[in-house]
């Protein structure tokens, strides 16, 4: 750890690097080193991130495919209820079982038909094969739609395709999942049928048809081409460049892209095995023949859908991305290496100079000026430090002047403190004399007017309690009261919690001086003054109420501007006291806080005091 610190001290420590030298290191590690890392990081990551990217492609594709299946299979089945509401249908199939039962019935068998018998069974025929013509039109893809009563017989109309030739074979093994579903439809899978012109593939919803009376009376068979699964899975294929598989719930291939497992059973196949989920991917094959699996389970049909993409196919297009980003992350970084040095040389020269004109600075000669040819960044840093060094001599202007005018501030406290001691000593000789010539009400004056100046003059802390100040006040009402009797009274707040609050000190004497001086009206009679308190939000407010004579809206126009007033203005009127209050709240507590006021004539006037609740005591 010491081998490091020391290295790392001698190059931070090393002042004959040459500023290009320091400059070039800087661009090295910032742009050159940092381009490298980033293309080769770039170069690593790329191929996971198509992956990752192709994942979610594919999944979002096959969500979609999954979702066209489900609907084209949710139609199929939408279709197979029909016959239970057609009355067509119905009773024509009720018609084939009352015949074919009869028949049964009499002969024992449904072999030997008379003449007469087919012209019944044809009647029989056209009654249901009318409406399996409109079911064979609904769905397009739909192969046919087969019609089977309660012995077996088929119905149907035949399409361009043609119907299967073997159709009693699977009859059997439908009539078994019809009756195991009860009146619901079965999806089965992909089947191999043989028709009049070719082979096909089809998968087949089988349902259970059932009267209005819940009985049933026959079944009906929906088949479906694959090709409808090849539609909807080519655009998938060709988007990624892979094969499609298509299982069902027993994993027998329903739809092979290759056509290599189509109706095979792939239970055992190893492919199947990390299958774990309803969605999810894995890699299948060795280094050269590596393939991306995804696959997706349907919620609807139960239906397991696997789509493989070769990953040569993934990385071919990395490779490319690869190749193009190095060779031009080599260009930008012998670009960006040429700029280095051409901005290198063409910044140390003016900054050189701007060196040279601090040290100047630093010996004392303050009355220099950087040279501003060209309004880029060095000429910005450049007007800076003209700017710096006008301001740093008009600071040291201000400093010397602010430093002259506290020594006077000085000689006057001095002076302002001789001053209270003479008054203090001549009011005690005062009272004393008062004392002796047997004159207590004039002693005890003097003694009320010697504590009001104490505690107006004496130095100390600039904020009280609350209760202080009301005792203030409390003397200052029992002064006038020798003069004035009970013209005049005052009433405080009861609640001792406030008497605890923090207030600046002289806030409220001035207040009530002023509502003395100017709020007395003989009409009226005596004066009360009273100081309210409440909260509201995050400050706090000390309301200041005379019931005096009040002002007109000029004069308290003309207070409130004067109030406002950046500088004290001529003023013979109220509010000299008012606005001392008022500018000592502002400098102590900030430009939001201060005295509001408000009056009405004949009515009195309301002095509001807006502190900040942070300064109640304990707070």
């Amino acid at each position: 750890m010491s081998k490091w610190s020391s290295r790392l001290r001698i190059w931070t420590e090393w002042p004959s690097t040459r500023m290009e030298a320091k400059l070039l290191i800087v661009f090295v590690l910032l742009i050159l080193v940092p381009i490298a890392l980033l293309t080769l990081l770039s170069a690593q990551r790329y191929t996971q991130t198509i992956e990752r990217n192709t994942v979610s492609y594919a999944s979002e594709l096959t969500d979609k495919m999954i979702g066209k299946l489900d609907d084209y299979t949710v139609d199929m089945k939408k279709i197979s209820i029909i016959p239970s509401y057609l009355d067509e249908i119905q009773a024509g199939l009720k018609q084939s079982n009352d015949y074919y039962a009869k028949e049964l019935e009499v002969k024992g068998t449904l072999t030997d038909r008379a003449p007469a018998d087919d012209t019944v069974k044809l009647k029989i025929q056209r009654k249901i094969e009318s409406s399996i013509y409109f079911m064979n039109n609904i769905k397009e893809g739909t192969s046919n739609i087969y019609l089977f009563d309660r012995y077996g017989n088929p119905y149907y109309v035949i399409k361009s395709g043609g119907v299967r030739s073997n159709l009693s074979d699977y009859y059997g093994n439908w009539q078994q999942i019809a009756d195991e579903a009860h009146g619901k439809p079965v999806l089965v899978s992909t089947q191999e049928v043989t028709t009049v012109n070719r082979k096909q593939y089809v998968f087949t919803v089988v349902r259970e048809i059932i009267d209005k009376s819940y009985n049933p009376i026959g079944l009906i068979a929906v088949d479906a081409n694959i090709s409808v699964i090849t539609n909807i899975v080519r655009d998938l294929d060709a988007t990624t460049h892979g094969t499609t598989l298509i299982l069902d719930e027993q994993k027998n291939v329903i739809y092979d892209s290759e056509q290599k497992y189509l109706l095979q059973n792939l239970s055992d196949n190893e492919l199947l095995k990390q299958v774990t989920g309803k969605e999810g991917s894995f890699h299948i094959g060795d280094k050269d023949h590596s393939q991306l699996v995804i696959y997706r389970k349907s919620e609807v049909s139960g239906w397991l859908m696997l789509i493989s993409i070769p990953e040569k196919q993934l990385k071919s297009e990395a490779l490319r991305t690869r190749n193009y980003t190095t060779a031009a992350a080599i260009s930008t970084m012998c670009l960006a290496l040429v700029i280095s040095l051409i901005t290198i040389f063409a910044l140390t020269k003016p900054l050189r100079s701007l060196v040279k004109l601090m040290k100047q600075v630093q010996s004392g000669k303050l009355d220099v000026m950087f040279p501003i040819k060209r309004r880029d960044e060095v000429g910005m840093v450049g007007n800076a430090f003209n700017r710096m060094m006008a301001r740093i001599v008009s600071l040291i202007d201000d400093i010397y002047r602010i430093e002259q005018r506290k020594k006077q501030i000085e000689l006057e406290s001095l002076q302002r403190q001789i001053n209270p001691h003479f008054i203090y000593n001549t009011l005690e000789s005062i009272r004393m004399t008062a004392v002796i010539n047997d004159d207590p009400e004039v002693g005890q004056m003097v003694q009320l007017l010697g504590q009001q100046l104490r505690y107006s003059i004496h130095a100390g802390s600039e904020t009280v309690q609350a209760e202080q100040e009301w005792e203030h006040l409390r003397m200052y009402m029992q002064l006038l009261s020798y003069r004035y009797g009970t013209r005049y009274s005052l009433k405080l707040p009861e609640d001792p919690a406030v008497g605890k609050i923090e207030v600046m000190k002289l806030l409220f004497q001035p207040i009530v001086e002023n509502a003395i001086n100017h709020a007395y009206d003989e009409q009226t009679g005596d004066l009360v003054i009273s100081i309210g308190y409440r909260q509201a939000g995050g400050d706090q407010y000390f309301i200041v109420k005379d019931e005096g004579s009040g002002m007109d809206q000029i004069a308290l126009q003309r207070l409130r501007s004067m109030l406002d007033a950046e500088q004290m203005p001529v003023w013979e009127g109220r509010g000299i006291g008012l606005r001392n209050v008022n500018e000592r709240l502002k400098l102590r507590y900030g430009a939001a806080y201060g005295i509001t006021v408000d009056s009405v004539p004949g009515e009195g006037t309301t002095v509001s005091i807006k502190l900040p609740i942070q300064s109640k005591q304990g707070e």
